[in-house]
């Protein structure tokens, strides 16, 4: 199971590093085996495949997989995803040269939906700021007469506004009616029939910004999607909206929210994604004592692992076995 610059003689290769159950690590091995190739990027990935004609598939969660590693890799049959998003793997391009590109969807989605609400929930009531407040002494030096800011917000029957009701924003969904919040949805891809299935009220974009109090972007990231809340559509805000991205970071126009919120336009923001990953030190989201940052966590709960796991070991197999992969993209 060895990576490096050596030719990879088995069929399975993991671009970067990312959890796997034992189990499904055993089922894959039964398969023919699997080497870790923990690469930079494509262009490492490619050359630590070197041309191998034994591998067969390839999974990753943020490695890019394009043409350029197909070139490498004349055996190859499938690409997986490591999770649901796949915006770093060329899938029209491989699948035009016959490669089955496929992704996880769906096993991660409750992992995310509870992070959602936890960055919102530790922003709302300013947990994020309540807690080294403690641990540095704070509290004692203030006796009883807490800071203003530690007033907070409920969410109790405030509007939430959901972009995108897939299998994340449908658990999203679910979570807010414990809030008796009323819900806003907007998804130019589904049946409008699911709107009154899942309690929401249809909305075009714009309206679904102008009357929210809290948004929440469960959407892929593609060209439709990217900048998809750019300025203009920042500057229709409901005055004092707060906005939740566990999604891709690119999906917003990073310097036009950030003047949002430094206008004072935005009422503060919960972030696990960034358009830079990993977000650099300093940057100006960093300063912003209205913003909760995590670090692109939102699938990583144990469970959502191992249903990842099993997700890639079943369509490895299904893939090396000539069949269509359950999670197909193209």
């Amino acid at each position: 199971m060895m990576s490096g610059n050596l030719k990879i003689a088995v069929p399975v290769v993991l671009a970067d590093r990312f959890y796997m159950s034992e189990r499904a690590l055993a089922e894959i091995s039964s398969l023919g085996g699997y080497a870790w190739a923990e690469a930079k990027d494509g262009v490492d990935l490619a050359d630590k495949i070197g041309g191998s004609p034994s591998v067969q598939v390839i999974v990753s969660e943020y490695v890019p997989v394009n043409l350029q590693v197909l070139g490498r890799a004349p055996g190859l049959k499938g690409v997986i995803a490591y999770g649901a998003g796949y915006d770093h793997i060329e899938a029209l391009a491989l699948s035009q040269k016959g490669i089955k590109v496929c992704n996880c969807r769906g096993e991660n989605a409750q992992a995310v939906a509870e992070l959602a609400f936890g960055l919102l929930l530790s922003l709302m009531r300013r947990i994020h700021r309540a807690d080294p407040w403690v641990r540095q002494g704070e509290w004692v030096k203030a006796g009883r007469a807490l800071p203003e800011w530690t007033s907070g917000q409920e969410l109790w029957r405030k509007t939430l506004g959901v972009i995108g009701l897939g299998q994340i924003g449908s658990r999203v969904i679910r979570i807010a009616k414990g809030f008796d919040m009323k819900i806003l949805g907007y998804d130019p891809f589904i049946n409008p029939s699911l709107y009154n299935q899942m309690g929401v009220e249809s909305a075009p974009l714009a309206e679904l910004l102008s009357r929210s109090d809290v948004v929440t972007l469960h959407v892929p990231l593609t060209p439709r999607t990217e900048k998809l809340l750019d300025s203009r559509a920042l500057a229709a805000v409901k005055p004092g909206m707060v906005l939740v991205n566990t999604s891709r970071g690119k999906v917003i126009e990073e310097e036009a929210f950030i003047e949002a919120l430094r206008a004072g336009r935005m009422g503060g923001a919960a972030l696990d994604v960034f358009a830079t990953e990993p977000l650099p030190f300093g940057h100006p989201l960093t300063k912003q004592e209205n913003v909760v940052l995590s670090p692109h966590m939102g699938a990583l709960t144990q469970e959502a692992g191992d249903r990842l796991s099993d997700s890639v070991s079943r369509q490895v197999r299904d893939i090396l076995e000539g069949r269509p992969p359950e999670c197909l993209i193209t």
